[in-house]
């Protein structure tokens, strides 16, 4: 008995129970969705969409120069904005829904019911749309318009404002700069002003130049020395030999070879041959006492005084040998005087020289730190110079693309139609409502139906077999008069 033929025969004598708990909301849902269809509030809707170009970032000569938009990025940052009330603000007041006597209460309740009316979506890469929806189409497109103005406006005044601010702010640092790399460029050229000959690029050759000094001080000092001994050798000889006795036999054989002249005229007797004898005597015991005794007193300054006082004889150019010995010794004493000042000039050049050198190290490392922050602050104002040029060219890109950045697809339209779902929608949708909710009903009433209509129920329910089954009778209509 629980067949299929049985369970669809079960199936469709339920529904036939049950036909007009089914078919009464069928017909009666789409009544209601006709009457709500008419009552509905009409909406209309209108949208504008706009393509943000970024030419110059196709361009491969501008496009380090170009400030990119980043809609992909801030599309969230968009939409907050465009619901914000700074610009539904903007836009209620520049359409006159409020004015100074707007309360705050009515104030915000204008701001969200605009909110609530726009959305924003981005439908491509740079594409923007903005839907507004109201329940009249009249002033739809001139807020529209509006609302778009704003946006636009908000949407490039962070990329102009940046710009703006980055050419002021670089123009402010590069002064700063600029006079802080003046700073240190004059401190460099004081600095190698005051130790010109102490620069590192000095030390080799200051090396160099000590060295060759010190040389020629050793060179000086031996020839110092031998001229000094030298001259000490001349001094002893000329202070040990008595210079006055040669001095006296030269009188003598002058004086002896007059004294021959004159006997050679005049006799023995004659004034002048015994006046010659009496100087030849007299010199002769000079000689004797001078090689018999010494002269402690003798120096340098008698020989001198005695070689001036020296009158030459016949033969002018012949000189005696205490003049050639007091002119070599006066040369040899010229030389050592020489000598004696180029070793205390050299002395004191190397000493100057060494103190120089002393100070390289600390030289080295000012003249090194100088250079650092000069490279440093070099390096920094050239790159914000750069920087600073490059934001002036950007900020002139912008200005010239300024009106081909936003460009309008679809401009605001005033509706001409609602946007409400059509009747035949309402209809369907009022069948199909009535007939789950008529199912629905009927399956619910059928399963709480409690009453016996199967043999097979009452077997089930009594335990018993069923022996006979009484055939539905159908009441019979007793009139009066009619015999039973």
């Amino acid at each position: 008995m629980n067949t299929l033929d049985t369970r669809i025969y079960l199936i469709l004598a339920g529904t036939w129970r049950r036909r007009y708990t089914i078919i009464i909301p069928i017909l009666i849902f789409p009544l209601f969705a006709v009457v709500i269809s008419s009552l509905s509030q009409k909406n209309y809707a209108s949208h504008t969409s706009m393509l943000i170009q970024e030419t110059a970032k196709l361009n491969p000569f501008l496009e380090d120069l170009a400030v990119s938009a980043m809609l992909k990025e801030r599309i969230s940052a968009l939409k907050t904005l465009l619901h914000s009330r700074h610009i539904l603000g903007a836009v209620a007041l520049e359409r006159s829904l409020v004015n100074a006597q707007t309360t705050p209460a009515q104030h915000d309740q204008i701001i969200n019911q605009l909110s609530y009316a726009l959305t924003i979506a981005m439908v491509g890469k740079d594409l923007i749309r903005i839907d507004y929806r109201a329940n009249n189409p009249i002033g739809m497109k001139e807020m529209l318009q509006s609302v778009s103005k704003q946006f636009v406006a908000q949407l490039l005044a962070p990329e102009r404002s940046s710009m703006t601010d980055s050419s002021k702010f670089l123009g402010e640092h590069l002064q700063s700069r600029q006079l802080e790399l003046n700073k240190a460029e004059l401190a460099m050229a004081q600095f190698i002003d005051q130790h010109a000959a102490e620069l590192p690029e000095l030390h080799i050759s200051n090396i160099s130049r000590l060295s060759k000094l010190k040389q020629r001080l050793s060179e000086r000092q031996a020839e110092m020395a031998g001229a000094s001994r030298s001259l000490g050798g001349l001094s002893q000889q000329l202070l040990k030999t008595n210079p006055i006795v040669g001095v006296i036999e030269e009188k003598i054989i002058r004086l002896q070879g007059e004294l021959a002249l004159l006997r050679a005229r005049y006799t023995e007797q004659h004034s002048l041959v015994i006046g010659a004898l009496k100087k030849l005597k007299r010199l002769e015991e000079e000689r004797q006492l001078l090689i018999g005794g010494t002269d402690e007193n003798l120096s340098i300054e008698k020989l001198w005084a005695i070689g001036s006082n020296y009158q030459p004889g016949n033969n002018p150019k012949q000189q005696p040998l205490l003049i050639s010995q007091l002119e070599n010794m006066q040369q040899t004493s010229a030389k050592v005087e020489g000598l004696k000042e180029e070793i205390k000039s050299l002395k004191s050049i190397i000493n100057a020289l060494e103190l120089q050198m002393s100070g390289y190290g600390e030289n080295a490392s000012v003249l090194s730190k100088l250079q650092r922050e000069l490279a440093i602050k070099r390096d920094l104002y050239d790159d914000i110079l750069l920087r600073f040029e490059k934001a002036s060219i950007t900020a002139s890109l912008g200005v010239f693309e300024q009106d081909k950045r936003v460009k309008v697809i679809d401009r605001p339209f005033t509706p001409t139609s609602p946007t409400n779902k059509p009747l035949l929608l309402f209809i369907i949708s009022g069948l199909l409502g009535g007939l789950f909710l008529g199912c629905g009903l009927a399956i619910i009433l059928e399963i709480s139906d409690s009453r016996l209509r199967r043999r097979e129920q009452l077997q089930a329910l009594t335990g018993v077999p069923l022996l006979s089954r009484i055939p539905y009778i159908p009441p019979v209509n007793l009139h009066s008069g009619d015999d039973l």
